[in-house]
């Protein structure tokens, strides 16, 4: 235990640690508020006039206005939604809402938007997947949207090109979503953008930390007095690991944990209840809301940073220039997000499956596949992607560590 502590405060005593531990937890509030300044609307004040609120004044706002429609989407909200806007758009003589003017927008047809969204997805046209215009909508044909949706979904796996034993597997899962799904004004769609954002750079921030832990000790000689024990190589390679590894994890926890706590107080704890369906694409096919969203990503997320940093501990044995081991560190943060924009869309999706940390990034995230319906495919199995990401990551952890441990032990001798 003396050894353990020892080599924790080794880790935490240098300034460039401090400095890291201390903008990761700041950005976690960042992060959290970011969100809300972008936030704005307009409406009428109470003498009549317009007014323009931003940030928490309109968050608040927005949620007194969307309180009478929230709680589960029925499909009568949704056809009233729907003649809604098509009553605006036959009154002012256009064919969308960008048309209208703002103020018509706002007092009329803002409350209703996260409906119509879902409306124009599920009735795109079977071949093309163009969605409808509000007035093509069929008033009576809305009110099977639950029907339909399932009926999208195939369409939509179709047009991308999936086989029928991926459509049957999704259809599966999607059985499992609770219908009518549930939608509360707040946490939305940017807001978890910015969870994405942050997992990453918590991830660049813990790399750092984690790159000079074998590295330094090569490039300083620290490591010489190892050669003098036959089991203090062993002993002290898993003790440099766990404490890198707690140090990182519960940094990543700690600051990933703040984050959902200050967005959902920012926004409002209700709108955790949302169905994720509302706010990214109806066929998304997890069974979540947005705050089980909120939670699975992060966890989700801690797996595929542990496997990024026991390939990064791996790299620190193998190196014997901290200033290397840093660079190659930075390689593997960025290379899965450069591979998946850069490469072949089904190399891009293999890579993001296969390599350590291959969904920490930005387009590549966890959070965006879990809105996909990529399906991979070993031989006849069919596995969905993030399911293939999450087997892949515990399987790397244990390989990279033990080979870590060997590596660093015969560089010892």
């Amino acid at each position: 235990m003396r050894i353990f502590i020892l080599e924790m405060r080794k880790i935490l005593r240098t300034r460039i640690t401090w400095i890291l531990l201390l903008v990761a937890l700041l950005f976690s509030a960042l992060m959290a508020y970011l969100p809300v300044t972008f936030e704005g609307v307009s409406c009428r004040g109470d003498s009549g006039e317009r007014i323009e609120l931003s940030g928490l004044a309109a968050v608040r706002h927005m949620k007194e206005e969307g309180a009478e429609i929230s709680g589960e989407v029925t499909t009568e909200k949704i056809t009233q939604a729907v003649q809604e806007y098509q009553s605006a758009l036959k009154e002012y003589g256009v064919t969308d809402s960008f048309e209208l003017p703002e103020d018509v927008y706002y007092d009329r047809l803002m409350i209703y938007q996260p409906f119509v969204h879902g409306v124009r997805e599920v009735f795109s046209d079977e071949k093309t997947g163009m969605a409808p215009g509000f007035l093509d909508l069929s008033l009576d044909e809305v009110g099977t949207f639950y029907e339909k949706a399932p009926v999208r979904l195939a369409n939509l796996m179709r047009m991308e090109g999936s086989s029928q034993k991926d459509i049957d597997k999704a259809q599966v899962m999607y059985e499992k979503v609770k219908k009518p799904f549930q939608y509360y004004e707040g946490v939305s769609g940017n807001s978890m953008d910015y969870q994405v954002l942050y997992i990453f750079l918590l991830t660049v921030f813990c790399a750092v930390i984690v790159s000079p832990v074998f590295s330094m000790d090569y490039q300083t000689g620290a490591d010489d007095i190892l050669r003098c024990t036959k089991y203090g190589r062993l002993r002290l390679a898993v003790i440099k690991i766990l404490a890198a590894l707690l140090i990182t994890g519960v940094t990543f926890l700690l600051c990933g944990v703040v984050w959902i706590l200050m967005t959902n107080t920012l926004f409002g704890w209700e709108s955790t209840k949302t169905s994720m369906q509302m706010i990214f694409s109806v066929s998304s096919l997890p069974a979540l809301t947005v705050g089980e969203l909120e939670w699975v990503n992060l966890l989700g997320s801690f797996l595929l940073f542990l496997s990024l940093m026991s390939l990064i501990l791996f790299l620190s044995s193998r190196i014997r220039n901290a200033a290397v081991a840093l660079a190659a560190a930075m390689f593997f943060c960025i290379l899965p997000i450069l591979s998946y924009v850069g490469a072949p869309e089904i190399i891009g999706n293999w890579l993001q499956c296969l390599l350590p940390g291959g969904a920490i990034g930005l387009n590549n995230s966890l959070m965006y596949a879990m809105t996909e319906l990529d399906f991979m495919h070993l031989g006849g199995l069919s596995v969905w992607n993030v399911h293939l990401m999450f087997i892949v990551a515990a399987i790397w952890i244990p390989v990279l560590l033990i080979g870590t441990v060997w590596s660093y032990c015969r560089r010892s001798m």
